[in-house]
């Protein structure tokens, strides 16, 4: 007897709805990783407040539409009496501790803002869509000072997009998303590298000053946004190469092309806030390399493609010199130094040495896993010793000549392009009782520049130290946290990614989970230097989410990368 056919099962009103929200959820992902990178308005004389609207209107637009569709959803579930105290246990269940982070710094945001002694009870018509202007802030906590515009209402819609994304993203976009994500990333960075040699096929540079074309490049606008989006789709882009195993296919070829423009632009972007972001990229880059042969060869093919990369820029630069940017010392030494020369060498020789190993004997690296973990061990004690030489050197308990020339191991009000006067003070400022009067929670979301300059005769000092700039946030952005909302604040804020970390690292056996931990982890590190924005704080909750949801859509390192 033949087998009758199964009639397929007519889609209920609930399930139309919620495919069609998943529809809304990934085509904003995909719009968001390609517009916001790309898209400028006025060239670099309005680049910010312009990427800052765009936000803001695609995402109010956006969030209208779901909270609708979410309405509607819950009414046909309701209908169909698939609602019940029964579910929302399941839903409860469900979140994960990350989620749980998620939520509470919502709360802790909302409660911060609502206590904030800068709110004030007036809101422009359509507030929602005010901010970025070169006007007096309404409300302060709510919009966040003009310019940064990190207020509450930012928070939440960083909130918002992590539950939405991380539940609703369709596994059928994966692959097209990737390409758009690492395809939009590979053209700002070439971007990059051809500013850098004062090529603008854009005219972005047409009528600008020497000294911002130094501070701009790409489509990005400041460096400190460039090294940011920098740091957090790179380890994306490698870490696919990285699993990779088709080495004549076209994806291949493509990820090949995207690491070695990565190291071009590493090299020029010029922010030594990238550097220990690259460093917690290879680090776990190497770490998750030894899960087999293949992949372990291709760890240093990487490293040799993009230290090579780094090289040629070198070359460039001396051929060119007339056209190339002249830049702060620590890219010079990487591209041009004899240094990079001999550390390329060593590479390649590891390589050769390793291939021959693989190929001659029985040779194994997943079972020398106790040598990666010591070497592992060593890059996270040297954040700390590190930490400790600078203490003593800068207090000069120790007396090496050597150290003393290292500008990063003596701290000062000029370390780091002035950041050790913005830490001292901020650290300062939160020693007073105006400010441990409101410890728990802080004074506002970026309500930051409120409290610095509320009181002399420490306003004018600061004033003076910045040249009459107004400084606005505390440049580390997990201090400026924990002084914009408190204590509860940063618990929860780091909550979100360290816990996230923790979950990819731990299941980080393909590209999608590696390069999620690897993203958040340079993240973390580039910005203890760097502060919320609005191009990568909202992309990296988006990774974070499509990390999360990986994982419940069963999204495997095979599939991932079947891109040919």
């Amino acid at each position: 007897m033949s087998k009758k056919k199964a009639k397929s099962q007519p889609m209920s009103a609930s399930d139309v709805t919620l495919y069609i929200f998943r529809i809304l959820v990934s085509f904003y992902c995909s719009v968001f990783f390609v517009a916001m990178p790309l898209f400028y308005h006025n060239k670099y004389y309005d680049i910010g407040d312009f990427k800052y609207k765009m936000f803001m209107y695609i995402t109010v637009i956006f969030l209208t539409i779901s909270s609708i569709m979410l309405i509607i959803y819950l009414i046909f579930q309701i209908r169909s009496k698939k609602v019940n105290l029964t579910s929302f246990k399941e839903l409860i269940r469900s979140l994960s501790v990350t989620d749980w982070f998620v939520i509470a710094f919502a709360i802790v945001s909302i409660l911060s803002f609502l206590f904030s002694p800068n709110r004030t009870n007036e809101y422009p018509t359509f507030f929602l869509f005010k901010g970025g202007e070169d006007t007096n802030v309404v409300n302060l906590p709510w919009e966040g000072y003009s310019g940064w515009n990190m207020g509450l209402r930012s928070q939440l819609f960083f909130v918002a997009l992590y539950f939405l994304a991380s539940r609703l993203f369709m596994k059928s976009w994966w692959r097209d998303f990737l390409y758009m994500m690492l395809g939009s990333a590979f053209i700002v960075f070439f971007l990059g590298v051809l500013h850098r040699f004062n090529i603008d096929p854009l005219e972005l540079y047409e009528n600008l000053d020497e000294y911002y074309r130094y501070k701009f490049l790409s489509t990005l606008g400041q460096s400190s946004w460039f090294s940011s989006f920098m740091v957090v789709l790179m380890p994306i882009g490698m870490s696919f190469f990285l699993f990779n195993d088709k080495r004549k296919s076209v994806a291949n070829i493509l990820l090949t092309a995207f690491v070695a423009v990565s190291g071009a632009t590493f090299v020029t972007q010029n922010s030594d806030s990238a550097y220990p972001a690259f460093a917690a990229t290879v680090t776990i880059l190497f770490a998750v390399s030894f899960t087999s042969n293949e992949r372990f060869l291709k760890f240093w093919e990487m490293l040799i493609i993009f230290v090579a990369s780094m090289k040629v820029i070198g070359i460039c630069q001396l051929i060119f010199s007339d056209k190339a940017t002249q830049l702060d010392s620590l890219s010079i030494f990487m591209s041009q130094s004899a240094a990079t020369w001999i550390l390329l060498a060593v590479i390649t020789g590891l390589y050769i040495l390793f291939a021959r190993m693989i190929k001659k004997s029985n040779f194994n690296i997943s079972e020398h896993k106790l040598v990666r973990n010591m070497i592992v061990g060593i890059v996270i004690a040297a954040i700390p010793i590190s930490i400790i030489v600078t203490y003593l050197n800068t207090k000069e308990i120790i007396h090496i000549n050597v150290l003393k020339d290292v500008g990063y191991l003596t701290f000062n009000d000029y370390w780091g392009n002035c950041r050790g006067y913005t830490w001292r003070n901020t650290v300062e400022l939160m020693g007073e009782p105006m400010w441990r009067g409101m410890a728990l929670l802080g004074p506002g979301p970026d309500c930051y520049a409120a409290v610095a300059y509320a009181a002399e005769p420490r306003a004018t000092e600061m004033y003076n130290f910045w040249n009459h700039e107004l400084v606005v946030c505390a440049h580390n952005e997990w201090l400026n946290m924990l002084f914009d909302e408190g204590i509860l604040g940063i618990i929860s804020y780091l909550g979100i990614f360290v816990s996230a970390f923790i979950v990819f690292i731990k299941k980080a056996d393909n590209p999608v989970l590696t390069g999620c931990a690897a993203s958040v982890a340079a993240y973390f590190f580039h910005n203890m230097f760097c502060y919320q924005q609005i191009l990568c704080t909202p992309m990296i909750f988006i990774i974070m989410a499509l990390g999360m949801w990986s994982m419940k859509a069963s999204v495997t390192g095979a599939e991932s990368v079947k891109w040919s």
